[in-house]
């Protein structure tokens, strides 16, 4: 340990909403004896998030436009840029850790240039060698099974945390007022990827429209600045207001708010640091566990189609309230929609699961519990244990609709949890 402690640095290069996720690791990392300063590296675009991240001594903004106009100048010129804010950053003596919380390849060759010597990662990096470097197994996983709904059954925000060594549970979030949940319905209906966008303008205004009704609750339609004309839009004719306020005034907003209906976006993330119940309404890249936000999410999860006004309208009145839902009687939703509800599981992962008060096809509760059968085999993998072989047989033979492709990228891997796949492919073959 150095004399007065470690000085950590918290490597957030990610978008708004995915440094908001680093809340949990700062704050825990701040409260150590241990812990001389914990600093958040960000690009400058997502200082309005590093700004709301607590117990963090210094805050550090990468130029990320400048990097891009420096290159358009001379392909060194960013590297100049670069190495004068590393400088001006580490301050001569460096980190002597670095918890890096993104695993694109720029973020993964910087963490290990902050440290001091005799300093350690925490998650992925680059090494020497030009090789991916992985701190634990939950981010060895990560790097391998990544954000494919089909075959990850974790968030990513735990696995980094997890890496870290911050515990995940009991973390209480950015909680200011007590949730008192009587204010405004907030809507935010534009992401970052036209890909997550749910239906058209005329859906969303309709939306406004009915759950303002539903409720007796004033609506706001929350976005960014370069959105208001849009957000105007929709709000014509729903008596809704429009708010392109920073991410800082957004808290007391949310902190308040009956509700959120959002795409997958900042929002949900700020929602989730709240407690503010939200309905997500996730498609494209946005489905699976990997960006589950909290447990007061609803995940609305397209499969075939997006949800119809009248489906959202239905859901958000249920997650929002104690009233029933009405959507058994059209049963079509359940081929086209995948609904469930965060929740933190025993070691305190999020996860997925079909809510209680929904009414579901069994394959659902088929998929649930192969979710849990295989989050605990990777649970133990975390710890460095092999799992009892009657597990790795129970989903060899289990019938989730993503028990096949989970099992056939087990027995491609290498590590001892493929050795022990491959090893009960053969023990079945000789019994039989």
């Amino acid at each position: 340990m150095p004399p007065g402690g470690e000085r950590i640095a918290v490597l957030a290069l990610q978008r708004l909403g995915d440094v908001l996720t680093a809340a949990r690791v700062t704050e825990a990392l701040s409260r150590r004896a241990c812990t001389a300063s914990v600093e958040v590296i960000h690009w400058d675009a997502t200082s309005q998030a590093a700004a709301l991240l607590p117990g963090v001594s210094a805050r550090h903004a990468l130029p990320f436009g400048g990097l891009r106009r420096a290159a358009r100048a001379h392909p060194l010129a960013p590297l100049r840029t670069l190495s004068r804010a590393v400088d001006h950053i580490t301050d001569a003596r460096g980190f002597d850790r670095v918890i890096n919380l993104s695993s694109t390849r720029f973020s993964c060759w910087l963490a290990p240039a902050l440290l001091s010597p005799g300093g350690t990662v925490s998650g992925p990096s680059i090494d020497p060698l030009g090789r991916y470097a992985a701190s634990s197994n939950a981010i060895t996983y990560l790097n391998e099974w990544g954000v494919d709904p089909e075959l990850n059954v974790f968030a990513h925000q735990d696995l980094y945390a997890h890496a870290a060594g911050v515990r995940l549970a009991g973390f209480s979030g950015l909680r200011e007022g007590g949730g008192r949940r009587s204010g405004p319905i907030v809507f935010h209906p534009f992401g970052s990827e036209r890909a997550k966008d749910w239906r058209t303008a005329d859906d969303w205004r309709a939306l406004v429209g009915r759950l303002g009704a539903t409720f007796g609750r004033p609506c706001v339609l929350m976005g960014a600045p370069f959105e208001a004309e849009a957000l105007a839009d929709i709000a014509r004719g729903t008596g809704a207001t429009v708010a392109t306020w920073p991410l800082s005034a957004c808290v007391g907003l949310l902190d308040d708010a009956t509700g959120l209906v959002s795409v997958d976006t900042v929002a949900i993330h700020l929602a989730a640091l709240l407690g503010c119940p939200n309905v997500a309404l996730r498609q494209g890249p946005a489905r699976g566990l990997a960006f589950v936000a909290g447990t007061a999410e609803l995940c609305v999860d397209a499969e075939h189609d997006m949800a119809s006004v009248d489906e959202v309208v239905a859901l958000a009145e249920r997650h929002f309230s104690e009233r029933p839902i009405p959507l058994a009687a059209d049963p079509s939703w359940r081929t086209r929609l995948r609904i469930r509800e965060g929740y933190r599981d025993h070691y305190g992962f999020l996860g997925l699961a079909t809510p209680s008060w929904c009414r579901a096809d069994g394959d659902w509760k088929v998929d649930d519990a192969s979710d849990r059968q295989w989050r605990g085999l990777w649970r133990t993998s975390f710890d460095g244990e092999q799992p009892p072989r009657a597990v790795i047989e129970a989903l060899m033979n289990g019938t989730g609709r993503f028990d096949a492709p989970r099992w056939d990228a087990l027995l491609r891997a290498p590590d001892g949890l493929g050795c022990a796949a491959r090893g009960c492919v053969r023990g079945s073959q000789s019994a039989a």
